[in-house]
């Protein structure tokens, strides 16, 4: 097909698009051309037609409020159909395509420009060793730094919607939803188009440029979409600034970069610049106009294509096109940070030993490397360039490295995260001050990164994950924005040291981890040598191990949001009794976290309520006895963004022993929860209350191993909308053989909702005495 032929076919395909977008004018002679019209859109010589083609169609058939979406991402295609076809000369358009296929697979890194002549602000020779004198100095704050600009929309949502004279928080509502501008995931011939939001929520950071956050990414199980989204703050709009390119299976980028074998099939754009959707961490910067990732490069329908295969992307914020696609060898990049020079990036690998790497933004050289880093720096690690020092978070310690355009220094310890921190953390400088933020409802500043002032008064988030430093000041409204995903956005005014909403302590408390100056004692110093202790009555934001057997009063304290080792609030490795106490807000990233984590033989809590968690109890197989006596358990399960089903109210993990219940109440499972799922030999439930109804759960009862369970003076009420319709589940896993199963229900009343009372792999005997039952199709 020559040139001209490919012109001409392409104005025959625009004119298909507009008679089947204004059939008014001859639509009889557009009905009639229907069948060659869609011949056109489904041929071409180039995969940029076949994508023209995959567009109109989707065009088509979208509703009628869709269709401007689908309409300018064919205007901008076109535009880059055009620019293509006008570089091209008067010659075979199949053997052009050839010619650019056969560039991608063979890989080529783009030859460096003429060094410009000497100056001081340029390196010349990096020295072999880093002088060991270098201090950390802030002084000119974080860099690149974020410019103000004028933001109307955000300043009158703020002035009409938040309150920031009497709460730290504020929730940013956009005017349009990211739905209304994500590209749509049932794409024909993209099987992996899907979860666009992914490019946000799926380990992936993000940029600001004052006006507008920008967000790329996805990958590994996630989206594979390779679109480019933002949040512009002037309008308070989402946008899609970049439609995802299409898909190939045999991903010649791959093979060609990284030596990958293609005996997968491996979805990976072939054409052009475009990379793949992929993880990018802590990585991105941007720096003069230019949106700089590095990415993992996923690529393969077994989740992964190589685990250190990193590719460096950038992408034009201005022109809104990606200018640059390259591999990066041997290194794994998820940490970044600016240089002091000009065009040039300090990355961290963390591929064997963790190594800082400094290197030439335009083609990718080392310009220097130092290896006196003291610890492997995981993925979750933030980096920031704060006056002459890239100060590096990772998991709880806080290290400065201080860099100069002639050294690089030592990693100096500079503190620890507060507590009450976990991963998943943000870190910025603003005002001379350090702001640290986990995701929850509180914010930590500090001048030394060493002592930390905390602020925190309920209005904030909970338990937010995948932050990747996507946490950025807005200086011209003196607010902070921080996101995790497309549907939590947040605003905080951190105020003035005058004002610090140090509220009264609630009456009868004498300590709050959320109050300034007023905050509770060392919650694990206080319970690390076990015996009785009684607890001054708090609510503590911390989290504590328990290694020597403990009688606990709690004295109507509460612990909340805070999990040790991603795992439970009270972590018991010995036998314990806890009492009068409130645990509430405890979740991790799988799921599975709760309030109390029995990993010991024994444990009998008495006047506990558990709320808001994952799990409220959870054991391990050496569990041989729970006692549970006037309690309350509601609101728990797991994450269905995680998976369902996953916690529960107790989950007894044991293949044996006894649980007792006594004068409780367990209501309103989430997430495809159990009220009480046991694996227990024996379950006793006397005086007490299942309520199901409210909640979105699964069982009353999940009984997995089955054995003998014994109901008495009691009510179990199921809800409709379960996830399974037994309100008791009998030996369903059979983990462990037991000698005898029954169920015995006296002076109770039960209420099945529609479904069945008991069912299972085993029918165990079963004696009800007294105990009215309804709406039990089984009964």
């Amino acid at each position: 097909m020559t040139d001209c032929a490919t012109k001409a076919a392409r104005m025959a395909l625009l004119m298909a698009i507009f008679f089947i977008a204004y059939p008014a004018a001859g639509a009889e002679q557009a009905d009639a051309d229907q069948a060659p019209i869609a011949r056109l859109c489904q041929a071409g010589a180039s995969v940029q037609q076949t994508r023209m083609a995959q567009l109109c169609s989707q065009w088509q058939s979208a509703k009628t409020t869709d269709k401007a979406s689908w309409a300018a991402s064919i205007r901008a295609l076109d535009d880059r159909l055009k620019a293509f076809d006008d570089a091209l000369p008067p010659r075979d358009l199949a053997e052009a395509v050839a010619e650019a296929e056969a560039e991608v697979v063979t890989p080529s890194t783009p030859a460096p420009e003429p060094e410009p002549a000497a100056s001081s602000d340029r390196l010349q020779t990096p020295p072999a060793e880093a002088p060991h004198s270098l201090k950390p100095d802030f002084t000119g704050g974080e860099k690149p730094a974020v410019p103000a600009r004028d933001l109307p929309a955000l300043g009158r949502y703020i002035e009409e919607t938040c309150r920031f004279d009497e709460q730290l928080w504020c929730r940013l509502q956009p005017r349009n939803s990211f739905k209304s501008v994500a590209f749509p995931d049932a794409v024909p011939g993209e099987p992996f188009y899907r979860r666009a939001s992914d490019a946000i929520r799926a380990f992936n950071g993000g940029v600001f440029d004052g006006r507008r956050l920008y967000f790329f990414g996805g990958g590994h199980a996630a989206s594979y979409q390779n679109s480019v989204y933002a949040l512009d703050l002037q309008n308070l709009l989402w946008e899609r600034l970049y439609d995802p390119d299409p898909l190939d299976d045999g991903g010649a980028f791959l093979k060609a970069a990284f030596d990958i074998p293609l005996d997968k099939k491996c979805f990976f754009p072939k054409e052009g610049k475009a990379p793949a959707a992929g993880h990018t961490w802590g990585s991105p910067l941007l720096l003069d106009g230019l949106f700089h990732l590095w990415i993992s490069a996923w690529g393969c329908d077994d989740y992964g294509t190589a685990s250190d295969a990193y590719v460096h992307a950038i992408f034009d914020i201005e022109r809104r096109e990606w200018i640059a696609r390259r591999p990066v060898k041997d290194l794994s990049l998820n940490v970044s940070a600016a240089s002091p020079i000009d065009g040039r990036a300090f990355l961290f690998s963390i591929h064997r030993d963790p190594a800082l790497f400094e290197i030439d933004l335009k083609t990718d050289a080392i310009t220097r490397k130092s290896t006196r880093l003291k610890h492997n720096f995981g993925k979750h690690g933030i980096a920031i360039l704060v006056g002459n020092s890239i100060v590096l978070v990772n998991q709880d310690e806080i290290h400065a490295i201080p860099v100069t355009k002639d050294a690089i220094g030592d990693a100096i310890h500079m503190g620890t995260l507060p507590a009450t921190v976990e991963d998943d953390d943000a870190l910025r400088y603003v005002k001379g001050r350090f702001i640290l933020w986990a995701g929850g409802e509180n914010l930590y500043q500090s001048a030394d990164l060493k002592n930390w002032k905390t602020y925190g008064d309920g209005s904030g988030p909970r338990h937010l994950k995948s932050l990747f430093n996507k946490f950025f000041p807005v200086p011209a409204l003196d607010v902070l924005i921080g996101i995790s995903n497309e549907d939590e956005i947040w605003l905080a005014r951190i105020p003035d040291d005058g004002n610090t909403f140090s509220h009264d302590l609630p009456e009868g408390f004498r300590c709050s981890d959320y109050i300034a100056g007023k905050e509770c004692g060392n919650l694990q110093a206080m319970l690390a040598e076990g015996g009785s202790v009684t607890l001054p009555k708090g609510i503590y934001a911390q989290c504590a191990i328990i290694n020597k057997p403990l009688t606990l009063d709690g004295n109507g304290s509460i612990l909340q949001d805070t999990p040790c080792r991603s795992k439970a609030a009270l972590i018991l490795n010995a036998d314990a009794e806890i009492s009068h106490l409130t645990c509430r807000n405890i979740a991790v990233n799988d799921g599975n976290g709760a309030c109390i984590r029995q990993q010991t033989a024994h444990l009998s809590v008495d006047d506990v309520t558990f709320e808001n968690a994952q799990s409220g109890i959870l054991t391990d197989p050496k569990a041989q006895s729970l006692t549970v006596k006037n309690s309350l358990f509601q609101n728990l399960g797991g994450d269905c963004r995680i998976k369902c089903g996953r916690a529960h109210g107790i989950y007894f993990a044991a293949k044996g022993g006894t649980i007792t219940i006594l004068n409780s109440r367990f209501l309103k499972a989430r997430h495809q929860g159990h009220l009480i799922k046991s694996g227990a030999e024996r379950l006793i439930i006397k005086n007490s209350v299942l309520d199901e109804r409210g909640g979105e759960g699964s069982r009353a009862i999940d009984a997995f191993n089955g054995g003998e369970i014994r109901i008495s003076d009691s009510e179990l009420i199921a809800e409709p909308r379960d996830g399974n319709k037994d309100v008791i589940g009998f030996a369903y896993e059979q983990r462990v053989q037991f000698g005898d199963h029954q169920i015995s229900i006296e002076n109770s009343k039960i209420d099945c909702a529609f479904g069945s009372l008991i069912r299972g792999r085993i029918n165990p005997k079963t004696t009800i005495t007294n105990s009215p039952i309804t709406q039990c199709r089984d009964q």
